[in-house]
């Protein structure tokens, strides 16, 4: 064989392949390679000879070669050799004495002859032609193994401590070792695929009820869960999976005495006459193991027929230091349960966090593994278990073996009586039992590697993933299939398949797919597939040289906007402020598109609630539904729009006012509270009081000079334009409501580490804009402005048409000279206070509220931007009446949605397209599906996010939404309930 590069490259091939058949270790490679590149004389020879063979014979001589070497050359192989799993961290404290490389030459000598049989097998398998003196010695081994089989010989019976140890035994451990190894690694991989049920096109609540329920089955091994949560009014919040209900129970002694005995952050079980399990639904469970935590009481069941097995997580997390592992899927459960029930959820994300506390459990499942190691080698010999630092166990008898398990946090040792390694029998028990303990921790490291791997494509929006074992069953899928790709490949998915190993390549694929995919492995080379003008592409996974299975990826075809963003914008080699946030907006924007073209192709139901009324381009697509012309063709020619009441004389309902005989007083404290309500107040005045008193209680009446007589007559002209149309909704009354809600918000930012973002004449600009975010409001939808060719739609070119005019009403009287209150300010703090007030008022654009979200959701850690948090507080505080407490918040739902039913009729008169969500909502589960909607998609979101940045100061409006999103649900069930 001359050293061409075609020689070079076929030496490489057929060594490589020697090395993927086992047929020779990594040393005898690098022999191999050393001796080749160096020009060794006896192996150029050979293979100078053997120029013209083929690879079956040049292997042959070249396994005659490394025979024929010199012992002293594979000395390293031999040490390599030591113990089955090679392992050096874990090592064979010797107290006895035995001939070490007697044994390790015997241990090589087997091990390479399993080598040769593993490959003749694999070959006899494929169907290759195999040398027939071969197959007769291999027949041969093959019968000896069966006539020697644990099947044909007496199974061994263990016998007791401190009498000698036969190697049936051993072999008897060795193979219950094996399963435990099978068990626990089965146990806790199953989490990988459970993500699987989130990929769907409709996930629904009984979706991830379910997940949590097997995540807590093959994490926790238990059959059902219960949280009792203790909130600071004495009452506590009980949840079941058995039930799947929350409830409100009351805190009485016992409960409190039983509180006070239970330790905090530490595993234990309850007793059958705790007073907390006297709360929960009468069911037979053997037992209950409770974590206290975050002031939750967490408990865990397992069914009357089933006990835990003593090295179960829940009975060695106190042992090996593990709480905080199952304190994060005790909040998980918990929090998930919460938020599914009340709000529109993202599988990714769940999937995601998922992903996150499987990976904290199969690093602590070793542990498990440990301890049923432990379990077994203790039925035939004396073992103790140490938790100790290697370091620290000085003295070595030699009627002992130790075993060191090492862990960052806790380090484990078997101290094993009777072993004696000179028995070749104990030998190999003690190098199965760090074989398996390495042989997990590899599986760890796949886990680890896997979780990463897996986590970049489920945030990836341009790539979806199928992953398959070597089976062809499915491991992983990133994201719900996409319908463009579903509907090109003829993609077929049903996540309730994965319990039953159905999902398989050829299940989900069309034929065409899975042709490619067949003839791409059976090719073995990389190759990308196109169909259907998509790309797809095939990848083989190989790990340590062996076929693990294979991965189909598809591209979505999503131009890369944001490298060309910044071709365009950059300049040098740093982009100045203005470009940076013009690509910013520019992401934000892709963002939001993306979030809301997710949000309903996974939440149908949206479309037909109030919820549609916040979706960017909403205008525009209802406005293209039903064009002008179309109208004037139509067989009935639309009436032009009407005023519906006659214009009512000026100030003509006002209350004279004198805000000279206004004071503070105690009832003005309510005013500082979420749960002031309008709807309280019986007269005009006590409402204009409310206005004053705002604007008192932050000091603005005597910072910026407001004349009282200016103030009265702003007051009247706001009352005034608020109420001239009758609005149900959009009127005085939620204009005020609107103001003392961003007070209040305004009054907890004061109180978190951020006050300083808004100062005190941004202030002033946000309590002016919050009451006069709505004056002037027609009593209809951006929507309808524009389908009826309406004055404020031309003259506001069909954008933000409604909050450009209550900008413009505000500005325009606070210009009047009666009403101005901003009289003493400069030119130029009248200008910064225009723009500040014109930026809020716009910010209530509904069109705009998930950019919004978005934009603020994405704000930087050292967030200090006062128009962002200004306008977020503002839209925020838009939906104050739907924040309250559920009777309150039903209240004004009642208001609004007779504003809709009123503009849907109209809509129907005047032959304007009608808005699906504004039907029928006289029919109680219409309208409560409709509320669900705008509170889960809409309200909660927008709560969530103002409340984790005011350091959680809004829960309990987070509370009231969720109390009212579940008073709606009773109501659709009670209705879908009659219709059937």
């Amino acid at each position: 064989m001359n050293q061409q590069l075609g020689s070079y490259v076929k030496f490489f091939h057929i060594i490589r392949e020697l090395g993927d058949s086992n047929q020779i270790d990594i040393k005898q490679k690098q022999i191999l390679k050393v001796n080749f590149t160096t020009k060794e004389k006896k192996l150029m020879n050979i293979l100078n000879d053997l120029n013209d063979e083929d690879e079956e014979e040049i292997k042959y001589s070249l396994l005659n070669y490394l025979n024929e070497l010199p012992k002293v050359k594979q000395e390293i192989q031999r040490q390599m050799k030591r113990t089955r799993s090679s392992i050096t961290d874990v090592d064979l404290i010797k107290g006895v004495q035995y001939d070490e490389l007697k044994f390790t030459d015997t241990v090589a000598d087997m091990e390479k002859a399993l080598k040769l049989i593993t490959h003749f097998h694999t070959k006899l398998k494929d169907g290759q032609t195999i040398d027939p003196k071969i197959n007769e010695i291999y027949e041969n081994i093959r019968t000896l193994f069966i006539q020697t089989s644990p099947q044909n010989i007496h199974s061994p019976t263990l016998i007791g401590r401190g009498q000698s140890i036969n190697s049936d035994i051993n072999y008897q451990i060795e193979c219950e070792l094996s399963e435990a190894y099978k068990e626990v690694k089965c146990q806790f991989a199953n989490y990988m695929k459970s993500h699987l049920l989130l990929m769907d096109e409709t996930v629904s609540y009984n979706t991830i009820f379910s997940l949590l329920k097997e995540l807590s089955k093959n994490l926790l091994n238990c059959d059902n869960f219960s949280f009792f949560v203790i909130n600071t009014n004495s009452d506590i919040e009980l949840y079941q999976s058995k039930t799947d209900n929350i409830e409100q129970i009351p805190m009485d002694q016992f409960i409190q005495d039983e509180l006070n005995t239970i330790p905090e952050n530490k595993i234990f079980r309850f007793s059958k006459n705790s007073s907390f399990c006297s709360k929960l639904m009468s069911i037979n469970y053997l037992s209950s193991y409770g974590l206290y935590a975050n002031n939750v009481v967490f408990i865990y069941h397992s069914k009357q027929n089933k006990q835990l097995e003593s090295q179960d997580i829940l009975k060695i997390a106190n042992e090996y230091q593990l709480i905080d592992e199952i304190k994060n899927l005790s909040m998980f459960l918990l929090q998930t349960i919460q938020n599914a029930k009340v709000q529109f959820f993202s599988p990714l994300s769940i999937a995601d966090m998922i992903l996150d506390l499987g990976i904290s459990f199969v690093r602590a499942s070793k542990f498990v593994l440990i301890e049923k190691m432990y379990n077994i080698v203790s039925q035939a010999y004396k073992i103790d278990k140490l938790q100790t630092d290697q370091q620290e166990i000085q003295v070595w008898d030699t009627e002992s073996v130790f075993i060191v398990f090492k862990d960052q946090t806790v380090t484990v040792c078997f101290r094993i009586y009777q072993m004696n390694l000179i028995r070749q029998s104990d030998q190999r028990l003690y190098s199965e039992i760090k074989h398996f303990y390495e042989k997990y921790l590899r599986f760890i490291r796949e886990c680890f590697d896997k979780s990463a791997f897996y986590k970049f494509f489920l945030r990836s929006n341009d790539s979806l993933i199928f992953e398959f074992d070597k089976s062809g069953h499915l491991l992983f899928l990133s994201r719900p299939i996409p319908k463009q790709i579903k509907s090109n490949f003829n993609i077929q998915f049903n996540s309730l398949l994965i319990h039953s190993n159905q999902l398989s390549y050829n299940k989900i694929f069309d034929q065409n797919v899975v042709s490619n995919i067949e003839n791409y492995l059976q090719d073995h080379k990389w190759k990308m597939m196109k169909d259907n003008d998509k790309q797809y592409e095939i990848f083989l996974k190989i790990e340590e040289k062996t076929y693990k299975g294979f991965a189909v990826i598809f591209t979505e075809n999503i131009k890369g906007w944001v490298k060309e963003q910044f071709k365009q914008l950059e300049s040098g080699n740093q982009l100045d402020s203005k470009i940076k946030a013009k690509i910013r907006k520019q992401l934000i924007q892709h963002e939001t598109i993306n979030f809301v073209n997710k949000l309903e192709e996974n939440n149908p139901e949206v479309k037909d609630s109030v919820a549609s009324l916040y979706m960017p381009l909403q205008q525009l697509i209802l406005k293209k539904s039903k064009s002008i012309r179309d109208m004037q063709n139509a067989q009935h020619e639309p009436k032009m729009r009407k005023p519906e009441i006659q214009q009512k004389s000026k100030f003509l309902t006002i209350q004279e006012l004198d805000l000279h005989e206004f004071c503070l007083d105690n009832q003005d404290d309510q005013i500082d509270t979420f749960d002031f309500n309008i709807m309280d107040l019986t007269s005009q005045i006590q409402k204009h009081r409310v206005v004053w008193a705002i604007l008192k209680k932050n000091g603005h009446l005597d910072d910026y000079q407001i004349p009282y007589e200016n103030l009265q007559s702003f007051i009247k002209e706001m009352e005034y334009n608020y109420n001239v149309n009758n609005n149900p909704y959009h009127n005085y009354d939620h204009g005020i409501t609107v103001m003392q809600t961003a007070h209040y918000f305004c009054m907890e930012l004061a109180k978190t580490s951020k006050s300083n973002i808004i100062d005190n004449f941004n202030r002033f600009i946000l309590m002016i804009s919050s009451f006069g975010h709505d004056v002037g409001h027609t009593g209809k939808t951006n929507v309808f402005e524009i389908n009826s060719l309406s004055d404020l739609a031309i003259k506001y070119h069909d954008k933000s048409v409604l909050e450009q005019h209550h900008a413009a009403l505000t500005i325009q009287i606070l210009k009047n000279p009666q009403s101005n209150i901003l009289v003493s300010l400069s030119q130029q703090e009248f200008r910064n206070f225009r723009k500040g007030l014109i930026a809020n008022i716009l910010s209530t654009d509904m069109s705009e509220h998930f950019t919004l979200l978005k934009d603020f959701e994405n704000r930087p850690k050292d967030f200090n931007d006062c128009k962002i948090l200004s306008g977020y507080i503002m839209h925020t505080s838009d939906f104050g009446g739907a924040g309250k407490k559920t009777n309150l918040s039903i209240k004004w739902s009642q208001r609004v949605n007779q504003e809709f039913s009123i503009q849907y009729k109209l809509e129907g008169e005047l032959g304007y397209p009608q808005q699906p969500y504004m039907k029928d909502l006289h029919i109680p589960h219409i309208l409560a599906k409709s509320e669900i909607g705008f509170l889960k998609v809409i309200v909660r979101p927008c709560y969530a996010l103002l409340s984790e940045f005011l350091e959680d100061r809004l829960k309990h409006c987070i509370g009231n939404i969720d109390d009212t999103i579940q008073y709606w649900e009773k109501i659709v069930k009670k209705g879908e309930e009659q219709q059937q």
